[in-house]
C-alpha cells in the first residue's frame, strides 16, 4: 500500500503524460485481392495475395485498413481532422483505441494504410522501423505542418501489447508478464496512459532484472504473473492483496512499489522497513523515470510562483512544496532533466518536510484503515516518506542487502548492531546535518 503526499500531482501529471494510442474494431475478412507473379522463364503464375504477411500480422489498424482497401473504399479526407492538434494522437493506431473512440480511430486506419500501400508498397506497412517517418509523410500529403511525435522505443513497447476486454474491465492492455485492467479512462484519454503504461513496464522489467544480478532477489517471486488493476478512485492509496498478489493502483508513481510487495515483501511486523524496501526499488532506484518526472514538474510550478498564492494564505502543502524547492534547490538540486534529478536528496528533505505536517498520515494508518485492524508491529509512527528515507540511510551506511536480511530475520538488532530505536537516532542526526 502506498500513500501519497498530494492529489494535485496525479492531476497535474497529466501534462506529463505525452504519448499516443490504438484501438480495435470489427476484424475484417481476408479478400483475394493480389497481383499476377512473372517467373524467371517468363511465363505468369497464378494471382499472388501481395497481403499475405499483412493479414497475419494481427495488428487492428492493419486489419480495418486492408478491409477498406480491399473492398475499394475510397479514404476520408483527414486534412480538417488533423488541422486539430489534439487529433495527431488517433495516429498512434493501438488496438484499444479503436474500443475507445471507433468513429475516429477507423477513418485514421483506412486513410494511413491507403497512404503507405500506394506510396511505398504493402510490405511497409510492417516496417515498424519506419512508421513515425510515414505518419509524418501522411501528415505532408494533407499539406499540415504539424509533427506526429513518439519516441521509437516507446512506439515499439505499444505496438507488441496484447489488448482484450471484458464487461468489467473494458481495457485489458498485457505485455508478457504484466497485465494491466482499466475500466474505464475516465480520468482522460487513452494516450494519457501510455507513458505510464510505458514506463513502468520497462522499470518493471529493469528492476528485476538489477535484483537478480545483485543477488537480491533470495525469497522473492519474480517470476510471477504482475496484475495491475488501476482503480484510480481518488482514495490516493494504493495496496496489494496478499493472498492472490493482484495490485491495485491509483496513482503513476507506485505500481512498482506494489510489485515489490506482490513479489514478497510483505511481513508487517516491521512495517517501516517493508514500506521502505518497497520505496527504496520501486521510486529510489530510477526504474519509473515518471516519479522524477513528477517531483520536478511540482518543484518548478513552485519555482515558478504556482503555489505563492496559497502559501501566503497559509495552505500547508502549498508551504510545502515552496519550502521542498527552495531547499533542494539550495543544496544544489537540479531541475532540468530526469537523468540529473537527485532522487535521494529530495527523498530526505521530503521527510523532513512531511514530519512537520500535523496531519501527515502514517504507515501505521494507512495499514489499519486497508487491514480494519489495528497496527501493533514496530515503525507504525513513520510516514511513507521518512520510511523510505530512513532505509536510504541504512542501505548507505549498511548496505541494501543487510537490509533485506534485516527484513528476512525480522531480527533489527542482529543484522544492524542495534535496535530500531538506536537507527532512528542515527537517521534523525543524519537529516538535521543535511537540513542544517
Amino acid at each position: 500500500m502506498k500513500n501519497r503526499f498530494l492529489l494535485l500531482s496525479v492531476l497535474l501529471l497529466t501534462a506529463l503524460l505525452f504519448v499516443s494510442c490504438s484501438q480495435t474494431s470489427e476484424l475484417p475478412s481476408g479478400g483475394e485481392t493480389g497481383s499476377t507473379d512473372t517467373t524467371a522463364d517468363g511465363t505468369t503464375d497464378a494471382a499472388v495475395d501481395q497481403f499475405a504477411e499483412v493479414r497475419r500480422s494481427g495488428e487492428e489498424w492493419i486489419l480495418v485498413g486492408l478491409k477498406a482497401y480491399e473492398d475499394g473504399s475510397e479514404p476520408e479526407d483527414l486534412k480538417d481532422f488533423f488541422s486539430e492538434s489534439s487529433n495527431l494522437t488517433y495516429l498512434t493506431l493501438y488496438d484499444h483505441f479503436f474500443t475507445y473512440n471507433m468513429e475516429k480511430s477507423v477513418p485514421v486506419a483506412e486513410a494511413l494504410f491507403r497512404f503507405i500501400v500506394d506510396e511505398h508498397g504493402a510490405d511497409a506497412l510492417l516496417d515498424s522501423d519506419k512508421r513515425i517517418e510515414y505518419k509524418n509523410e501522411f501528415l505532408e500529403s494533407l499539406g499540415l505542418q504539424p509533427q506526429y511525435i513518439q519516441t521509437p522505443e516507446v512506439e515499439y513497447l505499444l505496438a507488441s501489447m496484447d489488448f482484450s476486454s471484458s464487461s468489467e474491465y473494458k481495457y485489458i492492455i498485457k505485455f508478457d508478464r504484466a497485465t494491466y485492467y482499466f475500466k474505464d479512462f475516465s480520468l482522460g484519454s487513452p494516450t494519457q496512459y501510455h507513458m505510464f503504461l510505458y514506463c513502468n513496464t520497462v522499470g518493471l522489467h529493469e528492476m528485476i532484472e538489477y535484483l537478480k544480478k545483485n543477488e537480491l532477489d533470495a525469497g522473492l517471486d519474480t517470476e510471477r504473473e504482475f496484475n495491475f488493476y488501476m482503480t484510480l478512485d481518488g482514495s490516493t492509496v494504493s495496496r496489494t492483496s496478499f493472498p492472490d498478489g493482484n495490485m491495485y493502483i491509483n496513482d503513476f508513481y507506485s505500481a512498482l512499489h506494489e510489485a515489490m510487495h506482490a513479489m514478497g515483501i510483505r511481513d508487517n511486523g516491521n512495517i517501516w522497513l517493508s514500506e521502505g524496501i518497497c520505496s527504496y526499488f520501486g521510486e529510489m532506484l530510477g526504474f519509473n523515470d515518471l516519479i522524477a518526472a513528477s517531483h520536478i514538474q511540482m518543484l518548478t510550478l513552485a519555482k515558478e510562483g504556482y503555489f505563492d498564492e496559497r502559501a501566503a494564505a497559509g495552505e500547508e502543502y502549498s508551504l510545502g512544496y515552496k519550502t521542498l524547492y527552495e531547499m533542494y534547490s539550495a543544496r544544489g538540486g537540479l531541475l532540468d532533466n530526469v537523468d540529473n534529478f537527485d532522487l535521494r536528496l529530495y527523498s530526505d528533505i521530503f521527510s523532513a518536510v512531511v514530519s512537520d505536517l500535523d496531519d501527515a498520515t502514517t504507515v501505521g494508518e494507512i495499514y489499519e484503515s486497508s487491514s480494519q485492524k489495528e497496527y501493533e508491529g514496530i515503525g507504525g509512527e513513520l510516514t511513507y516518506a521518512e520510511a523510505k528515507s530512513l532505509v536510504l540511510y541504512l542501505a548507505d551506511v549498511y548496505g541494501i542487502d543487510k537490509v533485506l536480511d534485516a527484513y528476512r530475520t525480522q531480527d533489527i538488532t542482529a543484522a544492524f548492531g542495534k535496535d530500531y530505536e538506536g537507527l532512528k537516532v542515527d537517521w534523525h542526526s543524519y537529516i538535521a546535518q543535511l537540513m542544517a
